[in-house]
């Protein structure tokens, strides 16, 4: 008899189970269709982004070997080529390269240009707000002081990440448009608020000293801050991996 409650028992289970089956069997083979598309596209995803990110670096460093022999036409073409196909963080690289390149030939204008198609491209404020930075250099070199002051100033803002640098600028701007009073004043706070960077303090202060004086204040360009205005965040890696631009 226990045999028989035993064996009818198990039935029973077995009657619900297959019940149980019937009913919610097609919405599990679908979760599990749905587990196994979603991790077979992420890692699809992954290689993807991986190999763009090889054949990126790869044509980098090609473009790079034709800056390196002197064709800077050729490499500008190649780096703004490469930027219009590549990941963010190479495609704002690229531009940067070319727009450098620009400089050297003497297309200012060029070069801003493509010193803001890099701050479209970059993700990071850091990087941003440098290639910003460096056309402001430009315009401010160019007596554009006007477009000096609208740039500058948003890269002025506190806690923005070349702010100390942009409100120099802004400070040099001042001072060739003869607004000597407000030169004045950014230079004396530059040269003695707490937390600037040391050389812009010192700059700043070198600036106030010759002003005091009724003396020309020191040409400001890219070149006297170069130190100040590089960052290893935006080296190439060397071994074709993707360069990590996102958002932080």
């Amino acid at each position: 008899m226990v045999d028989f409650i035993n064996e009818v028992e198990e039935e029973l289970r077995k009657d619900k189970y297959n019940q149980l089956l019937r009913k919610f069997g097609p919405y599990i083979v679908a979760v599990i269709f749905v587990i196994v598309a979603v991790t077979g596209y992420s890692e699809y995803s992954k290689s993807k982004v991986s190999n763009t990110a090889k054949s990126a670096s790869a044509a980098y460093m090609s473009a790079g070997k034709i800056e390196a022999s002197g064709d800077l036409q050729a490499a500008i073409a190649k780096f703004v080529a490469l930027a219009e196909v590549a990941p963010d963080g190479y495609a704002g690289l690229s531009l940067t390269r070319a727009a450098g390149m620009k400089v050297q030939l003497g297309d200012l204008e060029g070069a801003v240009s493509l010193f803001d198609q890099a701050t479209e491209k970059f993700g990071k404020p850091v990087h941003k707000d440098l290639a910003g930075l460096k056309a402001v250099y430009i315009l401010l070199d160019q007596g554009l002081y006007d477009e000096v002051q609208v740039r500058a100033s948003a890269l002025a803002v506190d806690g923005a990440p070349y702010a100390d640098l942009a409100k120099e600028v802004l400070a040099h701007a001042a001072f060739n448009s003869e607004d000597i009073d407000s030169a004045r004043s950014q230079f004396s706070y530059l040269s003695n608020a707490p937390g600037v960077l040391s050389g812009v303090k010192a700059r700043s202060g070198a600036a106030l000293a010759l002003i005091n004086a009724n003396r020309p204040v020191i040409k400001l360009d890219s070149k006297s801050v170069e130190g100040e205005i590089s960052t290893p965040e935006m080296e190439i890696p060397q071994d074709g991996a993707e360069i990590k631009d996102e958002q932080e």
